[in-house]
C-alpha cells in the first residue's frame, strides 16, 4: 500500500471510531460511498433494561476459541502520485489506494478492489495502477469493493493552452481604403480545434486550424481581440492588437510634410461690413468695432489727406495760382460687399474741407483764392484677392469710379466765391479735378492697401510658428500660407497650405506608411451666424503629432520615475510608441469633442530576477479639450485615460507583475509622461494679431494701433475630417 495523507487518515479514524462507539459491539457494517462521504449502516437498538438477576456463575474454562472474523472495509482513500492540479497526456501518475475498517485501521483489501474511470474514455488504468490520460479535460478514478463502497480522486488534463497565431493584421498596422480590417490566424488543427472568438464574435475554424474573418473599421485605432478557447484552460489564449484605419494616408518626407488645405478661414459678409456705424471712443480713446468697413472708416477719419498730395500747387500760371494748404477728411462712410469674383468697395467722404490759397486774375486784377472749399465725393472700386509670392494676400484693383457730388465753400473774396459757385468756371474746374484725383487715390490705393495690410497681418502670425520643447526634446517649424482665396456673395474663404518642417532630416523610430487622413475631398461645414469661421483638418493635427513622434518624443525612460513600491522588483523601465498618436472625433454624445489615441505603446520593465525585460503593450485613450485664446491654440489632455495593458512576452519563466497590477502601479506613470509629450506637442503659441501701421504713420499719425481679438463662444464641431470653430471678432482701433 502507498503512504496515505495523515489528515485524511485522521478523518477516517474519527469517523470509524464514531461508528464503533455507536455499534457497541454489534456486527453491523459501516461503508463509504462516492467521493469519500461515510455511510453508516443501521445499528441494532440497545437491549431493554432487565430486572435484577442473580449473579452469573464463573464460566468454566473452555477450549481454545476460533480466530476472529476478518475486518470488513469501511472507507476507501484514493490519490494520485505525483499530485498536480494540471496534468498533460504524457504523464502517467500512480493511483494510490488505502482501505480502512470501521475503527480506522488499515486493512488489506487486495483482491476485493476494482477500478474504473469517469467519464469513460477519459483515461485508462493499468494493472500496475498507473493512469494513462487519453483526452484533455476533467475526469476521476473510482476504486470500489462493492457498488456502494467506493473511493474517488479527480484529475484535470490539459496538454497546453490552445495554439493561437494572429497572421494579419500585424501589430501597429495602418490600414487604408475601404473601412474593413481583414483578420486571419491559425490555431490547433482537428481533432482538438478550439473555439475562436474575434471581438466577442465566434468565427469558423477550418480542420487545419486556420480562420478568416473581417471587421468593420472605424477611424483611428481599432482593437482586435482574438480568443482561442478549448474549454479546458483558464484563462483562454488571447491576443490583442491595435490597428489604425483611415481612408487615406499622407506620406511625409525626411524634412517634413505638406498639408493642402490645412486651415481654411471663412470671412462672412458681416465680418467685412455689418452696416453699423462705429461707436464713440472710450475713455482711453479706443474704438472697438466688429467689421472691416468700420475699421476703414476709422482709418479714413484719421487720414491726413494732404500727405497724398505730391505737389500742393495744383495750378501755377499767370491767370491762376491755386495752392492746397490743408485737407480735413470729413465724415467717411464705407461699404464693402462680396461678389463672386472679389469684393466691391464703396466710399463716400462727406464734407471734405480743403484750405486753399493763391489768386485768380480777371481783366488784369488778381483776386484772392484764400478760403475753405467743401467737397462731398463718392467712389467705387472692384477688388480681387490673390495669393502673393510668399503666400500673403494681395488685393488687385480693377475698375474704379469717382464722382464729386457737391462742391462749395467759403472764400475770403466775394469774386472768388462767385467763381467757386459757378459751374464751369476755371477755379471750380481745377478744384473738381483735384478732388477727383485725390478720392481716386484713396479708393484705388489707400483703402486696398489698408485692407491688404489687415489681411496680411491677420495671417502673419500663422506664417511662422516655432515649436520648441525642452523635455522631451522637439524642434519643429510650422507655417500656414495663403494658397487659394474663394469669394462668393456671402463669404470669402481663404485656404492655407500647411508645412510642418523638421529642422534636420529625421527617420521614424519605427516603420510608418504615413499619416492617417480622412475627408481629403470634403469641405468644412460652417456654423451659421458666425462672422469668422476657422476650420482645421484633423490631418493637420495628426501630421504635427507624427512629426513629434518622428523626433522620438514618445521614446521615454521611466527609470527615475518608478514608484517606491515597485523599485525593489523593477530596476528600470522604458516606453516606446510603435505608432504615432492620433486625434480622432470623440464619441457621439460623449463629454469630449476629440479623443487622443496611443496604441501599441511598448513597455519594457527590467529586473534582477528575469534575464530579459518583461515586454508589455499599452493602449491609451483620453479626451481632449481645445483651448483657443490670446496665447494661441492648445489641447488639454484629460487626466484619466482608458488604459489597458497586455503582456507580450515575459523576460523569464513568469513576468514580475501581472498586467492588472501594472495598470495600477505603472500605468499612471507611463500615462503621465505620454500625456506631457502629447500636450506639449499640441500647444501652439501664436502671436496676437496686430496690424502694423508703419507704412501709414505719415498719413495717419494719430492712428497708434489696430488689434484683432477673436472670440470663440462655442465648442468646435467635428465632422468630415475637420474641426470648425465659429468666432466673433473685436477690432480695437487706438
Amino acid at each position: 500500500m502507498q503512504t496515505r495523507d495523515p489528515s485524511i487518515r485522521s478523518v477516517a479514524l474519527l469517523l470509524a471510531g464514531l461508528g464503533a462507539v455507536l455499534a457497541l459491539g454489534c456486527d453491523d457494517s459501516v461503508s463509504s460511498a462516492g467521493g469519500g462521504d461515510m455511510i453508516v449502516a443501521d445499528v441494532a437498538p440497545e437491549p431493554e433494561p432487565q430486572p435484577d438477576m442473580a449473579p452469573m456463575p464463573e464460566p468454566e474454562p473452555e477450549a481454545d476459541a476460533a480466530p476472529p472474523p476478518a475486518p470488513e472495509p469501511a472507507f476507501i482513500e484514493l490519490g494520485l502520485d505525483p499530485r498536480r492540479g494540471l496534468y498533460t497526456r504524457e504523464e502517467t501518475p500512480q493511483v494510490t489506494v488505502t482501505v480502512y475498517d470501521r475503527i480506522g485501521r488499515e486493512i488489506d483489501a487486495e483482491g476485493l478492489l476494482y477500478f474504473d474511470v469517469q467519464p469513460p474514455g477519459q483515461a485508462e488504468i493499468n494493472d500496475d495502477l498507473t493512469l494513462n490520460f487519453l483526452l484533455e479535460g476533467q475526469g476521476a478514478v473510482r476504486g470500489c469493493v462493492t457498488s456502494d463502497l467506493c473511493g474517488r480522486v479527480s484529475f484535470f488534463v490539459d496538454d497546453a493552452p490552445p495554439v493561437l497565431e494572429l497572421i494579419t493584421p500585424a501589430r501597429g498596422d495602418v490600414v487604408s481604403g475601404e473601412p474593413v480590417i481583414g483578420v486571419t490566424g491559425r490555431t490547433d488543427p482537428a481533432p482538438n480545434v478550439p473555439r475562436v472568438f474575434v471581438n466577442d464574435l465566434e468565427v469558423e475554424v477550418a480542420d487545419d486550424g486556420t480562420f478568416v474573418t473581417e471587421l468593420r473599421a472605424e477611424l483611428g485605432l481599432n482593437r482586435i481581440d482574438v480568443i482561442a478557447d478549448d474549454g479546458v484552460r483558464r484563462p483562454p489564449t488571447r491576443i490583442v492588437r491595435e490597428v489604425v484605419w483611415a481612408p487615406e494616408v499622407l506620406v511625409p518626407d525626411a524634412d517634413g510634410v505638406t498639408v493642402e488645405q490645412a486651415v481654411v478661414l471663412r470671412l462672412d459678409q458681416t465680418l467685412l461690413d455689418n452696416r453699423e456705424a462705429p461707436p464713440e471712443p472710450d475713455e482711453m480713446g479706443a474704438v472697438t468695432v466688429q467689421d472691416m468697413a468700420s475699421v476703414v472708416e476709422l482709418f479714413l477719419s484719421r487720414l491726413e489727406l494732404i500727405g497724398l498730395v505730391d505737389d500742393p500747387v495744383i495750378s501755377d500760371s499767370d491767370d491762376l495760382r491755386l495752392v492746397i494748404e490743408a485737407i480735413r477728411p470729413g465724415t467717411p462712410d464705407v461699404a464693402i460687399t462680396l461678389v463672386p469674383d472679389g469684393m466691391e468697395v464703396f466710399l463716400r467722404l462727406e464734407d471734405i474741407a480743403i484750405v486753399t490759397s493763391g489768386f485768380v486774375a480777371l481783366e488784369g486784377e488778381n483776386f484772392d483764392l484764400g478760403g475753405e472749399v467743401r467737397i462731398t465725393a463718392a467712389a467705387f472700386a472692384g477688388i480681387t484677392v490673390e495669393p502673393g509670392p510668399n503666400g500673403e494676400p494681395v488685393l488687385r484693383v480693377g475698375d474704379i469710379g469717382v464722382a464729386v457730388e457737391a462742391l462749395g465753400g467759403v472764400m475770403n473774396d466775394s469774386t472768388a466765391q462767385a467763381l467757386l459757385d459757378t459751374v464751369g468756371s476755371l477755379v471750380r474746374t481745377v478744384i473738381n479735378s483735384f478732388a477727383d484725383e485725390l478720392i481716386a487715390d484713396v479708393v484705388a490705393d489707400q483703402v486696398p492697401e489698408f485692407i491688404e495690410l489687415g489681411l496680411g497681418d491677420a495671417l502673419g502670425p500663422l506664417a511662422n510658428i516655432p515649436l520648441d520643447i525642452e523635455e522631451p526634446a522637439v524642434a519643429l517649424d510650422l507655417s500656414f500660407t495663403l494658397a487659394d482665396p474663394h469669394l462668393a456673395r456671402d463669404a470669402m474663404t481663404l485656404e492655407l497650405v500647411g508645412r510642418i518642417s523638421q529642422r534636420m532630416p529625421v527617420e521614424p523610430p519605427h516603420p510608418s506608411p504615413g499619416i492617417p487622413a480622412v475627408g481629403l475631398g470634403a469641405d468644412p461645414i460652417w456654423p451659421v451666424d458666425a462672422g469668422l469661421g476657422v476650420a482645421v483638418r484633423l490631418l493637420t493635427v495628426n501630421a504635427l503629432l507624427d512629426a513629434v513622434w518622428r523626433q522620438g518624443a514618445l521614446q521615454l525612460d521611466l527609470t527615475n520615475f518608478l514608484p517606491p513600491e515597485v523599485s525593489a522588483l523593477i530596476s528600470g523601465g522604458r516606453v516606446d510608441a510603435r505608432i504615432p498618436p492620433l486625434v480622432v472625433p470623440g464619441a457621439r454624445g460623449g463629454p469630449y469633442a476629440f479623443e487622443v489615441q496611443v496604441g501599441e505603446l511598448d513597455l519594457y520593465l527590467e529586473s534582477n530576477i528575469n534575464p530579459e525585460p518583461d515586454h508589455y503593450t499599452l493602449s491609451l485613450r483620453a479626451g481632449l479639450i481645445l483651448q483657443v485664446g490670446e496665447g494661441g491654440i492648445r489641447f488639454d489632455v484629460a487626466e484619466e485615460p482608458d488604459l489597458r495593458i497586455q503582456l507580450i512576452e515575459a523576460g523569464g519563466r513568469a513576468p514580475l507583475l501581472p498586467p492588472e497590477g501594472l495598470e495600477r502601479l505603472i500605468g499612471p506613470l507611463a500615462w503621465g509622461e505620454v500625456r506631457n509629450a502629447i500636450g506639449e506637442g499640441l500647444n501652439l503659441a501664436i502671436d496676437p494679431i496686430e496690424i502694423g501701421l508703419e507704412d501709414f504713420q505719415d498719413l495717419a499719425p494719430t492712428l497708434r494701433a489696430v488689434e484683432v481679438v477673436p472670440a470663440f463662444p462655442a465648442p468646435p464641431g467635428v465632422r468630415n475630417g475637420w474641426f470648425v470653430l465659429g468666432a466673433g471678432v473685436d477690432i480695437a482701433v487706438r
